[in-house]
């Protein structure tokens, strides 16, 4: 028969006690927290781009409950946490969103959390050259200007327009997102282009 040294016993006999207190006290933490709340997920809805802000203070977001929200659209619970970190941590966030069921029990949703939602437009589907050449008009008469005073202001070529309006051509993905720009903030893109 073997015997083992008395401190090793010793020593042995601590670290089980050890191990059972700090079993006891998982299981306790683990009761206090709660049974796991399964996040419903949605069965159907669009993919949105949406860039997240906090409403006020990022002190006064409600994390759990804005991961929660993220999480119902499609995200990782993981990423959905990282996400809210982030807004509070650094003030925004951009995020590609696979299941929005409603724009806007999403933007009520996180605004209880204390999260605001702005939703990135989608490009317009423009499936002919009279669609698109009448968009590009739209845009370009939503903030009251000439063909000229658009091309000078907005760095379009004059000629590159006057063929848009006239459905001799049609815009590139690139150009598409730029007007796509200009017609969601007209006056603040006019702004800048003149300010520098």
């Amino acid at each position: 028969m073997v015997w083992a040294p008395v401190g090793f016993v010793r020593l042995l006999l601590w670290c089980l006690r050890s191990w059972i207190m700090k079993n006891a006290e998982l299981k306790e933490v683990f009761g206090r927290l709660g049974p796991i709340q399964v996040v419903d997920r949605n069965q159907s809805g669009s993919k949105e781009s949406v860039v997240l802000h906090p409403e006020g203070d990022p002190v006064e977001i409600n994390a759990i409950a804005a991961t929660q929200v993220l999480a119902q659209c499609g995200l990782k619970l993981l990423l959905a946490k990282r996400a809210v970190e982030s807004v509070i941590d650094e003030g925004e966030v951009l995020l590609v969103l696979p299941k929005v069921a409603s724009r806007e029990r999403l933007a009520n949703e996180l605004a209880d959390a204390g999260v605001h939602p702005e939703f990135i437009r989608k490009p317009p589907k423009l499936t002919s050259k009279d669609a698109s050449k009448e968009w590009v008009k739209r845009v370009r008469l939503s903030v009251g200007l000439t063909q000229k005073e658009f091309s000078v202001i907005f760095g379009v070529d004059l000629k590159t327009l006057q063929k848009y309006e006239q459905g001799d051509s049609v815009p590139a993905a690139a150009v598409k997102a730029y007007l796509q720009t200009i017609e969601a903030n007209p006056h603040k893109m006019m702004r800048m282009r003149i300010e520098g």
